[in-house]
């Protein structure tokens, strides 16, 4: 929490070095959540898919010229993954599918550049760290099979979002982001990141 909490003020503190009036903000929406196939995915027969989620949290955005703007959020966001497992037994009649649900509880901190090409029309990009709150796989009935238990997980992803969104004169905003990570959600197996398509809808005070 210590490494959250300064995250969180040295993102303030850049955006406060370029203008004393900032504007904040609440934004919530939902996510299209996934992982890239890891080592342990690749030798089982295991077939993953998009989960939805959600995201929450608050906005401190700050405009630099009629063009530039800066924003940053703290957002806590529900992301993981779908998967099915195919199972195989000598008896072919036995083989059966296992559908499995991660969840994945981050604390994310993105901090974009915004570009306006008109008038409150913008397209966005730039980096995002996440810390893991906690993760959990449900394999209804082989939780001994969890890859996902708290002493084999990264507990800090590092990403790159690139965004379209619309800032409405009264206030409200909406936006959409795709969020590509780059660290491996798990320390044993390599190849699992982080893959998350957001929806987003926000109003500045």
């Amino acid at each position: 929490m210590k490494r959250v909490f300064l995250s969180v003020v040295i993102s303030i503190s850049a955006i406060s070095c370029f203008s004393q009036t900032m504007r904040f903000g609440i934004r919530g929406g939902l996510n299209i959540a996934g992982e890239s196939n890891h080592d342990y995915a690749s030798s089982l027969s295991v077939d993953t898919k998009y989960r939805a989620g959600l995201n929450v949290g608050v906005a401190v955005c700050q405009s630099l010229t009629d063009k530039f703007g800066l924003e940053v959020d703290l957002l806590y966001s529900l992301q993981g993954l779908k998967s099915e497992i195919y199972t195989s037994y000598e008896d072919p009649e036995h083989d059966e599918v296992v559908n499995t649900l991660t969840d994945s509880h981050y604390l994310n901190i993105p901090m974009v550049a915004q570009y306006y090409i008109i008038d409150g029309l913008y397209v966005e990009c730039g980096p995002q760290v996440g810390f893991l709150l906690g993760k959990k796989q449900d394999l209804k009935g082989l939780e001994d099979s969890d890859i996902y238990e708290s002493s084999v997980t990264h507990k800090v992803d590092f990403s790159m979002l690139a965004g379209l969104g619309y800032m409405f004169t009264s206030g409200i905003f909406v936006n959409a982001r795709y969020c590509h990570g780059f660290t491996d959600t798990s320390t044993e197996y390599s190849g699992g990141k982080n893959r998350n398509f957001q929806i987003s809808l926000g109003y500045l005070f």
